[in-house]
């Protein structure tokens, strides 16, 4: 009856994502789902206002409400409040999640299962037995890139390494809740093949920062020093042996569309300059409040030819909203990486690193929030929390044991 259950709602899961970018009026349909989830979670959270809620909390509150006080905010208000809708659900997710989640056991599962959802998602796809309804920004002439039930081949990248990268701490770990390892350790194989059919340097980069961190040692010895060799070097011959003998992956890796050379990073440069030539000539309100998202594309557009963000958050909130939507934006990463830092000697500081820094690094090349990224970093936070607050337990109890050993020996 479970296993029917867990079908069920994984299949209303897929259904969900899959249908995202369909066009309902001026909205898609993940917009239309994703409002009354946000309106309940907000009011889950009205229930419990008083709980007492951990710095990036705080600083993900801040980043949200920004979005709806910008320079544009008048004239594009409706990309404001979805902005706002957006960057609300990382925090209201994250507060939900640490409230209703009983267990450490069911957390677990909750968050291998997604992993695992995600991975075997793309089995469809793979097998043209589905179509990808991806909008993609990048089209080449000659191969497609893997988006599978994602709304474009960086949302697949970015939700599938962070799906490998979890199971693979998982598989590391040797956590209880894994069943059939070995055919766990298949599922990772795919999702690595996944990864590498997206064409996307950032989910390639992603995966070899999160990968550093997950297996970084405390302390290096000659063994691990030689694994660690060894494993760059199949890397490093396979990354080469691809480049002579896939043309599809040499023309992503050096940005050839259609079989012509474009601007170095995918014009990367040339939207942060944009953005950042837009912000720095800005009055007063305009330097502290930013332009608004229609503000800033539209600058981006007249300078490029491309409505697009800037494709690195800094850069996309100096020119959205000001000097305080980068503050903001550093005081989350700056406490996010103290909450993670405080809970290093809990099992799960090495997963929430490595999570972390994939984050950050999604931030400097690509920016944007994804909610499927949020769901997995919401839950990985909720474990490291969880595991620190049952030490925190387990040692109150030691101590008052303790503490009644000792007075009754005083009392004798």
């Amino acid at each position: 009856m479970k296993e029917i259950k867990l079908v069920f709602i994984y299949s209303i899961l897929f259904l969900l994502i899959y249908l995202g970018p369909v066009q309902i009026g001026p909205i898609t349909f993940s917009q239309v789902w994703k409002i009354p989830l946000f309106v309940f979670l907000v009011w889950q959270v009205i229930i419990i206002r008083n709980r007492k809620k951990p710095g990036f909390i705080k600083w993900s509150y801040a980043r949200a409400v920004k979005n709806l006080v910008t320079g544009g905010f008048s004239v594009s208000y409706f990309a404001g409040i979805i902005d706002f809708i957006r960057y609300m659900m990382f925090p209201l997710m994250y507060e939900f999640a640490s409230l209703k989640i009983r267990s450490l056991k069911a957390l677990d599962k909750m968050l291998l299962g997604f992993a695992q959802f995600v991975i075997i998602s793309g089995i469809p796809f793979t097998l043209n037995l589905l179509k990808s309804k991806a909008h993609d920004t990048v089209l080449y002439q000659d191969f497609d890139s893997y988006a599978g039930m994602f709304q474009n081949s960086h949302g697949a990248a970015i939700t599938t390494t962070t799906a490998v990268l979890i199971l693979l701490a998982y598989l590391k770990m040797k956590v209880e809740v894994i069943r059939f390892p070995k055919l766990n350790y298949a599922l990772l194989l795919f999702g690595i093949y996944l990864i590498y059919l997206t064409f996307i340097r950032t989910g390639y980069a992603m995966f070899c920062i999160g990968a550093l961190f997950l297996f970084m040692p405390k302390k290096f010895s000659v063994k691990q020093i030689i694994t660690a060799s060894l494993a760059l070097s199949v890397l490093v011959f396979g990354f080469f042996y691809l480049l002579e003998t896939n043309e599809a992956f040499y023309n992503r890796i050096f940005d050839i569309r259609n079989g012509k050379q474009t601007a170095a990073g995918s014009g990367r440069f040339l939207f942060w300059k944009a953005a950042f030539d837009l912000w720095f000539n800005g009055n007063i309100f305009e330097l502290f409040f930013g332009f608004g998202f229609d503000g800033l594309v539209d600058h981006i557009y007249k300078a490029v030819g491309l409505r697009v963000y800037a494709h690195n958050e800094f850069f996309t909130q100096l020119g959205q909203n000001g000097l305080l939507g980068v503050i903001f934006f550093i005081g989350y990463l700056v406490s996010l990486f103290k909450f993670i830092w405080e809970r290093r000697k809990r099992p799960s500081y090495r997963l929430g690193m490595a999570i972390f820094f994939l984050y950050v690094s999604l931030m400097m090349t690509q920016g944007g929030m994804w909610f499927e990224l949020d769901v997995f970093m919401v839950l990985v936070f909720v474990k490291l929390e969880f595991e620190n607050k049952m030490y925190k337990k387990a040692r109150e109890q030691w101590y008052y044991a303790h503490s009644e050993v000792q007075t009754t020996e005083n009392k004798s």
